[in-house]
């Protein structure tokens, strides 16, 4: 939940981009299957600290051609904990679009607490082609070649922290701070945003948690026989700086199990958001943020109230490192939102469907950790490719 506002907004690619991305993934994931890089795992006999250092590379017609790094370590904050995972990402692409953040997810006190921090911030110039149901006015002078361009300034940071009330329950709070400033870079982008009811929003909030977890301590990075539930009420009060209070409940529950052979898992989730009047743009339930129905741009299509599902199939390529994996999800989006006296996100409402597959690669074997690459096509004619650790949910 408190990443939903800085996850890199989700690329669209066409014909020769998307080839050269797709080369470029499975370049990366070769590199990753030498043994002199996969097993070059940093651990260290005293504090057992195992981390992976991996390129990230995009090229793609919304922002361009970029190059990052992204440093993941895997450690135990004591020797009764599961393991705990710290993740700094950044990239520049050629677009002078950026972005840097840095997340930590650690359990201690024998699994007694959950702690997840993030901090970062993103700068993006955006660029869509006109969506089916918006057209500019007519009369005035836009190329619909040029598409809608404009950028996204986010900054956020947050916390969470949570308590084991019996087995396999934990509850908790969590405090969170979002900057996000938004503004048209040709004509199109401008009237999109007045349209859409996209302003600037400064906001602090505070949630309630509750949490249904079954996963073992071997299964924190890659279920195969579990439940996971999360339950999650935010407040935004006018007091912590936002214009109009609001309110959001989110629901994300994940089934894990085995598959038709016992290396395989088939998992399944369940996504629920329902948001108040005055909600922010920034904070709608948005297609594509968190992995949810992959290959949507985050961005394009947000309301108030969102309900999907999807499933996944992880194949394991017999004994070696590699996986292959087949999805596909369905989003209906209602509500639409408030926005501004100029727009509102009405024409965002509808059934939406995705599918795809991928390649993952297992970077750390005792924790079952993946660095996978994802291609997803969307029911409006959208492609997407995913690079990135961990498993999409």
């Amino acid at each position: 939940v408190l990443l939903d506002c800085l996850v890199p907004p989700v690329k669209v690619f066409y014909g020769y981009s998307m080839k050269r991305f797709v080369t470029f993934g499975m370049l990366m994931l070769a590199a990753l299957a030498q043994p002199s890089l996969a097993e070059e795992s940093g651990e260290t006999a005293g504090q057992g600290v195992t981390y992976r250092a991996m390129p990230t590379l995009s090229s793609n017609p919304s922002s361009g051609t970029g190059v990052g790094a992204m440093l993941t370590g895997i450690y135990h904050a004591d020797k009764a904990s599961s393991p705990s995972q710290a993740i700094l990402n950044g990239q520049y692409t050629n677009t002078d679009s950026y972005n840097l953040f840095a997340i930590n997810k650690m359990f201690f006190d024998s699994d007694r607490w959950q702690s997840n921090t993030v901090a970062g911030m993103l700068y993006n110039n955006s660029g869509f082609d006109f969506p089916a149901d918006w057209l500019p006015p007519v009369s005035l002078p836009i190329n619909p070649d040029d598409g809608i361009q404009y950028n996204v300034n986010i900054y956020v940071i947050g916390q969470q922290l949570m308590y084991r009330i019996k087995p396999h329950f934990y509850l908790g709070g969590q405090l969170v701070y979002i900057d996000q400033s938004f503004s048209g870079t040709n004509l199109a982008g401008e009237l999109f945003l007045k349209s859409r009811g996209i302003e600037d929003a400064s906001r602090g909030g505070y949630g309630l948690t509750l949490s249904y977890d079954t996963r073992t301590k071997s299964e924190k990075f890659y279920p195969t026989n579990s439940s996971w539930v999360d339950l999650v009420a935010n407040h935004f009060p006018e007091f912590m700086g936002i214009n109009a209070a609001y309110y959001n409940l989110t629901l994300n529950a994940r089934k894990y199990i085995h598959g038709i052979r016992s290396a395989d898992v088939f998992a399944m989730q369940l996504y629920g958001q329902y948001s108040s009047e005055n909600t922010p743009d920034g904070a709608l339930a948005a297609l594509g943020a968190r992995n949810i129905i992959r290959g949507f741009p985050i961005g394009l299509y947000k309301t108030r109230h969102m309900l999907a599902a999807q499933g996944e199939y992880r194949y394991r390529v017999g004994q070696s490192r590699f996986r292959l994996t087949a999805f596909a999800g369905y989003a209906s989006l209602t509500g639409g939102s408030k926005g501004t006296t100029a727009g509102n996100r009405e024409a965002d409402n509808g059934d939406y469907y995705s599918g795809g597959l991928g390649v993952h690669y297992i970077l750390a074997e005792k924790q079952q950790l993946d660095y996978r690459v994802n291609v997803a096509y969307t029911s409006e004619d959208e492609a997407s490719i995913y690079a990135s650790i961990n498993q999409a949910f």
